[in-house]
C-alpha cells in the first residue's frame, strides 16, 4: 500500500469516527445501526466493518479517541508542564478549539453530547466505570506533576499539598462540564478561566 492509499484510508477512518461521535451524541445507542450510519456518513457498510469490524468496535474506539481524549489535558504539549500558569492557560485554549472543532460538526454542547455518549457507555460497555476512574486519576498525576513542577522552581508556594490542589482543578473543570451539560452552548472555557486563576492566586508564590 502506497501513501496516497494509506492516508486516503486514514481520511476515511477518521470521518466514520468523527460522524459516529455525532451520532452517538444525538442517538441512543440502539438507534445507531450501520443502516442509519451508510445514510447519515454516507460510507459503505463494508467499509465501516473493514475498519471497525462492527458496531460495538466503532463505539468504543470513538470512546477512546473522542471521550477520552476529548477535552484531556494529555493534549497539552509536556513542555509547558514546568509552569502551572502556562499549563492552564494553554490547556483553556484546548477546550476553545475542540468546541469549535466539534461546532463545525453541528454539535453546539460538547458536554450534552459527551453525556449522552457517556450513558451509552454505562449499559453497553463492560468496565466502563474503572475505564473512568482510571482517566481521572490519569488526569490528577498529569496535574500533580505540574504542581510539583511549578514547586521546584519557585512558581508557587512550595507547601502546598500538591495532590489537594490537583483535585482543584480537575473538579473544577469537571464541575464546569457537567454544569455544561444544562445550558445552551456547554461549559464556558472563559469561565473555567477565571476558577483556574483564583485557584492559582491562592498558591502562587507572593
Amino acid at each position: 500500500m502506497d501513501k496516497s492509499e494509506l492516508s486516503k484510508g486514514e481520511a476515511s477512518r477518521k470521518r466514520i469516527l468523527m460522524e459516529a461521535f455525532r451520532l452517538f451524541a444525538t442517538m441512543s445507542y440502539e438507534r445507531v445501526s450501520f443502516t442509519v450510519m451508510e445514510k447519515e456518513i454516507g460510507i459503505s457498510r463494508g467499509s465501516m466493518v473493514y475498519y471497525f469490524k462492527n458496531k460495538e468496535g466503532l463505539f468504543k474506539e470513538v470512546l477512546t479517541k473522542l471521550v477520552f481524549s476529548t477535552s484531556s489535558i494529555k493534549a497539552v504539549p509536556a513542555a509547558y508542564r514546568c509552569s502551572l500558569c502556562s499549563f492552564y492557560n494553554y490547556y483553556i485554549e484546548v477546550l476553545k478549539r475542540e468546541q469549535e472543532s466539534l461546532g463545525q460538526l453541528g454539535i453546539k454542547n460538547l458536554n450534552e453530547a459527551l453525556m449522552r455518549i457517556e450513558n451509552s457507555a454505562l449499559t453497553y460497555v463492560e468496565h466502563f466505570k474503572e475505564q473512568v476512574l482510571n482517566w481521572y486519576h490519569e488526569e490528577i498525576g498529569i496535574w500533580n506533576e505540574v504542581i510539583q513542577n511549578a514547586m521546584s522552581t519557585g512558581e508557587i508556594q512550595n507547601d502546598v499539598d500538591s495532590l489537594i490542589v490537583s483535585g482543584l482543578f480537575e473538579d473544577a473543570y469537571l464541575g464546569q462540564s457537567f454544569k455544561g451539560v444544562f445550558t445552551k452552548s456547554g461549559y464556558e472555557p472563559d469561565k473555567l478561566k477565571i476558577t483556574y486563576d483564583t485557584i492559582y492566586s491562592f498558591v502562587k508564590n507572593r
